[in-house]
């Protein structure tokens, strides 16, 4: 299918490799980011979710609100509020709603 893409995230002073297909979603947190993983694992980095938003391929990833950022792929309902990714429901924010509910609709 796709080839892997993978990002390498520093976590406690090291820098770790992240396969992209297995990101659920991403929460900012400040000056950090909390990655949350298909396996339920969470790293933390000290990264800005921007840095990270023009890294990940954006026709993968999509950016539900200012500090949310959820694999397109993983989504598994919506509302005009939130998404659900791993039955963990998410806001979409104010800001984001218009855009992110096109690109859900047009899937």
């Amino acid at each position: 299918m796709h080839n892997d893409i993978f990002l390498y995230l520093k976590v406690d002073r090291k820098m770790m490799k992240i396969n992209v297909d297995d990101i659920l979603w991403i929460e900012s947190l400040r000056d950090y980011v909390k990655v949350v993983l298909k396996d339920k694992k969470t790293l933390q980095s000290k990264q800005k979710i921007s840095l990270l938003e023009e890294l990940l391929p954006q026709e993968r990833f999509l950016r539900i609100h200012r500090s949310f950022i959820v694999s397109a792929n993983k989504i598994e309902g919506y509302q005009s509020a939130f998404v659900e990714v791993a039955g963990q429901e998410l806001p979409i924010g104010r800001n984001y709603k218009a855009a992110c509910l096109q690109r859900l609709q047009a899937r």
